[in-house]
């Protein structure tokens, strides 16, 4: 199988290093084969210059495909739990092919209902549609009255707990995505509390351990996320460490708890951070009034200090963004990035590094993608410099070794199925668009 060159301008290898310059990549069969200097690069082969700053395909640990981004969790609640099959599956599809003009070349979606996702998974893997690799979590587990109940995954016993993980494994989800607190986004629960009894979670994760799937815990105080560590979750979602009363608790406890553990911090970013970064532009009066009433300091500096020491002795943390919840368009993920630099207090290759390489870990595909290294899938993002070292827009994202975004359009048309002839894609082609509303 022959190969083709990319000479990069400027490459982030997803590491956490510094960019490098002139740096070729080599790829055959949709997989990377080699990275050199320039100058090794064969004089008599195929050449495609990638003009600005190439980084990993971007990997969106903690997404909401079926969600609309609206301007607050009522209205995205209630379009949820009114739309039929067939429109939230359009949303997911469309959400999917925003992911990838953001540059966003895996996810895991962290809040289907009714199998809905895992088609969209199904239609892009087969190419009937255009998206990034999508991992499912199917309906999370949850309580009668808990967190995103809506999703129809909800349980009061133990062995409603193993029937329900049992159910989910055998319908083909990729992790488990249990409730271990409540969540803004729901009303009658409560995020300063634990809604399962550590015992309880510990059921839950040993049945999916046992059927070999991940276990991501949304959990956003203390107990919950203490059950959760103790309990063996592979992840935890947003992690804010809270006390009864909503302010932190000390951090050096939480990296005490994590120590010598399984379970990787995900801090999500989304629309309520992106409207703190100084040069934050395209939010109104209403976003920019969630952002300050949600912030405890007015800065992400100081609203993630929590974060910086978890990483700070060692740990990792990986950068996701939430997308799909208030004002958190699937697209925007460099301003994830962005903030992700901020709040870690790291630089601009080490943001990457959290939002590729160690996402990627996390999640349980760290030899697959998230890295431009001999091995991983051919996914790269290509850049506008900005001439500072920063993050300028996507210019071009290749996926699996093939362009699927080009200036803003997607551009790949999905392959015929043998004996039928393709659809065309309402997408190809066209322009990135906003939010579903």
């Amino acid at each position: 199988m022959s190969s083709v060159w990319y000479l990069a301008d400027q490459l982030y290898d997803g590491s956490g290093a510094p960019a490098r310059e002139s740096v070729g990549i080599e790829i055959a069969g949709g997989q990377i084969i080699s990275v050199a200097p320039a100058a090794q690069i064969p004089t008599d082969t195929r050449i495609e210059h990638l003009e600005g700053v190439v980084t990993p395909g971007f990997v969106d640990a903690h997404v909401h495909l079926l969600f609309t981004c609206d301007v607050d969790h009522e209205r995205t609640r209630h379009q949820f739990e009114t739309a039929d099959d067939a429109s939230l599956a359009a949303i997911g599809v469309r959400n999917a092919a925003e992911s990838l003009l953001g540059g966003v070349t895996t996810v895991r979606d962290c809040g289907d209902t009714r199998g809905i996702v895992m088609a969209v998974r199904e239609s892009v893997r087969s190419g009937w549609t255009l998206g990034p690799r999508i991992l499912s979590a199917g309906a999370p587990l949850t309580t009668t009255h808990g967190h995103l109940n809506w999703c129809g995954n909800t349980v009061a016993t133990d062995p409603e707990i193993v029937n329900a993980v049992e159910r989910l494994a055998d319908s083909g989800v990729d992790l488990l995505k249990v409730m271990t607190s409540g969540g803004n986004m729901t009303r009658e629960s409560d995020p300063l509390a634990a809604q399962f009894t550590d015992e309880q979670v510990a059921l839950a994760v040993a049945t999916a351990h046992r059927r070999g799937l991940h276990v991501a815990a949304h959990a956003q105080n203390v107990a919950s996320i203490t059950g959760a560590v103790r309990g063996g979750v592979d992840t935890l979602e947003h992690c804010l460490w809270r006390n009864p009363d909503g302010g932190f608790a000390d951090p050096q406890d939480l990296v005490h708890l994590l120590r010598g553990t399984s379970s990787t911090v995900v801090i999500t970013l989304a629309g309520i951070q992106r409207a703190l970064l100084p040069d934050a532009t395209g939010y109104g009066e209403i976003e920019l009034a969630a952002a300050a009433a949600i912030s405890r300091t007015g800065t992400l500096e100081g609203d993630f200090a929590w974060a910086r020491e978890v990483r700070e002795a060692g740990l990792p943390v990986v950068v996701a963004s939430d997308a799909g919840v208030r004002f958190t368009p699937h697209r925007g993920f460099l301003d994830t990035i962005r903030c992700g630099v901020l709040a870690l207090g790291c630089t601009v290759g080490e943001a990457i590094a959290a939002s590729t390489s160690a996402a990627a870990s996390a999640i349980g595909l760290g030899d697959q993608v998230g890295r431009i290294a001999p091995g991983c899938a051919a996914d790269l993002v290509v850049l506008d410099s900005d001439g500072a070292g920063g993050l300028g827009q996507v210019r071009q994202v290749i996926q699996a070794g093939r362009t699927v975004v080009r200036d803003g359009a997607l551009m790949v048309q999905p392959p015929p199925v043998a004996g039928h002839a393709a659809p065309p894609d309402p997408l190809a082609g066209q322009q990135a668009f906003d939010c579903v509303h």
